[in-house]
């Protein structure tokens, strides 16, 4: 990935790129989890075990995601979106574990370096709305936005406990329309569908019971939850030992 992971990379250890990426059936996805997986290991680090340079090295690493996503072709809004939503991610991972208060993140925060900016917490969500509309052109986006909230990221609800059922609904939301469009489809699926006297109604394929609908909705649900789950730690893996190495 960078300087920062060299001085503590076993030579037996496969190189950073070919064994962290190209497993994923998402380009944006394959080409952010190296960089998550060492966010969500360095969270639980201390300012003074933080490696040196960490701030540059990772602004390095999102330059360098970005020129590979134009080089599979995404329109460049697309990729600015995603800048927006990864920046504002590690920012608060960063700020909420003590990174901040000795390093440049105090001083400058990567959304503050990329956007002119200071909190996305809010906006991320405003152009969730946005993508949400067109879930099919921007269903690789979308699967990160929601890879990053199954990794803890809440933007405006990090502090709002009280609208925690709020962001629910909205994860679910996200959950419901990437299912949509990669058309995860089961006999046991759900479908919403409007009633002629205009009371919502759920209409089951094969006349199963509702209380068997649920449990396996269930299933579904947690299904997908490790098969991202999986990827992401599978492809992380490397890093992780190398980090291990330096805290040891």
């Amino acid at each position: 990935m960078s300087e920062v992971l060299e001085h503590f990379q076993d030579d037996s250890l496969p190189s950073y790129h070919l064994s962290l990426r190209g497993n994923s059936i998402n380009p944006i996805v394959d080409a952010a989890t190296p960089l998550l997986g060492m966010v969500m290991r360095l969270k639980h680090i201390t300012d003074q075990a933080m490696p040196e340079n960490l701030y540059q090295q990772v602004v390095k690493d999102i330059q360098s995601i970005e020129q590979l996503l134009k080089g599979r072709n995404y329109e460049s809004g697309m990729i600015v979106s995603f800048r927006y939503v990864l920046c504002t991610f590690i920012d608060e991972v960063a700020l909420s574990h003590g990174w901040g208060t000795k390093s440049t993140w105090f001083q400058q925060s990567l959304l503050t370096y990329f956007h002119n900016e200071t909190w996305g917490g809010e906006k991320v969500y405003i152009l969730l709305d946005k993508l949400l509309a067109e879930p099919k052109r921007y269903i690789d986006l979308l699967e990160f936005i929601y890879i990053c909230f199954s990794l803890g990221f809440r933007g405006r609800y990090k502090i709002e406990t009280q609208n925690s059922e709020e962001f629910e609904l909205i994860y679910k939301k996200l959950h419901d329309a990437i299912l949509n469009v990669r058309n995860y489809n089961s006999s046991n699926i759900v479908i919403y569908q409007e009633h002629d006297t205009n009371k919502h109604f759920y209409k089951l394929l094969n006349k199963k019971s509702l209380k068997k609908i649920f449990f396996m909705g269930f299933i579904v649900l947690a299904f997908i939850y490790f098969i991202y789950s999986f990827v992401l730690g599978r492809q992380s893996q490397s890093i992780l030992d190398q980090l291990n190495s330096l805290l040891g």
